[in-house]
């Protein structure tokens, strides 16, 4: 029995490592050093994943740069649907060392894990994993839109809960609101939503918020121009089908669209896990969750979207 213990211990550990292999952290250019920090902010309303009515209380990460003193656009940043808070780490550390603060969201039953105040974590919720994966945008989009709406609800209140805290404890601020996928599109809904939303980074993201009803079988859309800058990243997962799928009908008339707000870029030879930090992390569950490997390292590929990204940012103070 003993062997057979330490075989099945062996097999876990070996079975760790080829999932999520040692890797590097990917090295900041900024001037300065970066330190990271958890708090909780608690909304005044019950969760509405939580079965015991408990008010929803949110996880808090804030990437800092140390000692820098001038006063630039607040990150705040959404993870993907099952994502970790540290969803677009090294963008995030590559950020803060130019001098930017970011404040990365758990989103109770919607995230990998979550810790509480209290020291408990948990997961996604059933729920949740429920409406992901019953989703048939072509089939059934009066459903699709229903939970479309749920999610942008529960997102834009999590995110205008956590930057009004912001704001409170270090007085009025600008925010840049980011995210992959179902992020990205929380992030576009809070430049709809608030004033104090300068810009927007959406990776591979579709304008849920922006679905106001169905008409014909068919998504009706607010398709009205946004009036703040918007960097769209697409991969090869989503980029070939925005005039094609429904849901990403605003992100095709945008991405033809010459208003000069409007930055869109495509990544090629990468899946729509090629754009978030498990590509890193775990070349395997990425190949697993994108259909097979990509072709581009991930170490240069999450460079590159950081360089993109901080040059999209510092290009906000010329316009």
């Amino acid at each position: 029995m003993l062997t057979a213990i330490v075989i099945v211990a062996a097999a876990i550990i070996a079975l760790r490592f080829v999932l999520f292999p040692p890797v590097k952290e990917t090295p900041t250019t900024g001037e300065y050093s970066v330190a990271s920090e958890d708090y909780w902010v608690t909304l005044d309303k019950a969760d509405p994943y939580s079965k015991n009515g408990n008010n929803r209380q949110l996880q808090v990460r804030k990437w800092h740069p140390v000692g820098c003193s001038g006063k630039k656009p607040v990150i705040v940043a959404s993870h993907g649907s099952c994502g970790p808070i540290d969803n677009n780490l090294s963008l995030y550390r590559e950020l803060a060392s130019h001098g930017y603060t970011v404040i990365a969201v758990a989103h109770p039953g919607q995230v990998a894990s979550i810790k509480y105040e209290n020291g408990k974590k948990s997961g996604p919720s059933r729920a949740f994993l429920k409406e992901l994966f019953s989703l048939k945008p072509d089939g059934t989009p009066e459903k699709v839109y229903e939970i479309y709406h749920k999610w942008m609800d529960i997102r834009t209140d999590d995110l205008n809960a956590v930057m009004d805290d912001f704001i409170a404890k270090n007085g009025a601020s600008q925010f840049i609101a980011e995210g992959h996928s179902l992020g990205g599109s929380a992030a576009y809904a809070m430049a709809r939503i608030r004033k104090d939303v300068i810009g927007v980074i959406a990776l591979e993201s579709p304008f849920m918020y922006d679905i106001k009803g169905i008409e014909d079988g068919k998504f009706l859309f607010d398709d009205s121009d946004y009036d703040v800058p918007v960097l769209s990243i697409y991969s090869d997962a989503a980029y070939p089908y925005l005039k094609k799928w429904d849901q990403y009908r605003n992100n095709a008339k945008f991405l033809d669209s010459a208003n000069p707000l409007y930055t869109n870029i495509h990544y090629e030879n990468i899946g729509h896990m090629g754009l978030c930090e498990l590509s890193l992390a775990s070349p395997i569950l990425t190949a697993i969750f994108d259909g097979g490997f990509q072709k581009t390292k991930a170490s240069d590929q999450l460079t590159k979207l950081n360089e993109d990204c901080l040059s999209w940012i510092r290009s906000l103070h010329d316009k």
